[in-house]
């Protein structure tokens, strides 16, 4: 009685872990595209999944919180 109980909750086990994985699927990395302003600044604007832009930053911005983001020290 025992074993049985044991094997039906190693099903469940991993009938879970199999949904966990299928939930979690991979997004692709969204990649910024480079532009310039009208006044001659260059920017950084990022696009969703049907092409439109989702965010659009100046490059001087988006590149120090890529370094504060990326610092070792954390300052």
């Amino acid at each position: 009685m025992a074993k049985k109980k044991r094997k039906k909750a190693k099903k469940k086990k991993a009938k879970k872990t199999k949904a966990k994985k299928a939930k979690k699927a991979k997004r692709k990395k969204s990649r910024r595209t480079t532009m310039y302003s009208s006044k001659g600044k260059k920017l950084y604007a990022v696009r969703d999944a049907s092409g439109q832009f989702k965010d659009i930053q100046t490059y001087k911005r988006a590149h120090g919180m890529d370094i504060k983001r990326n610092s070792s020290d954390g300052n």
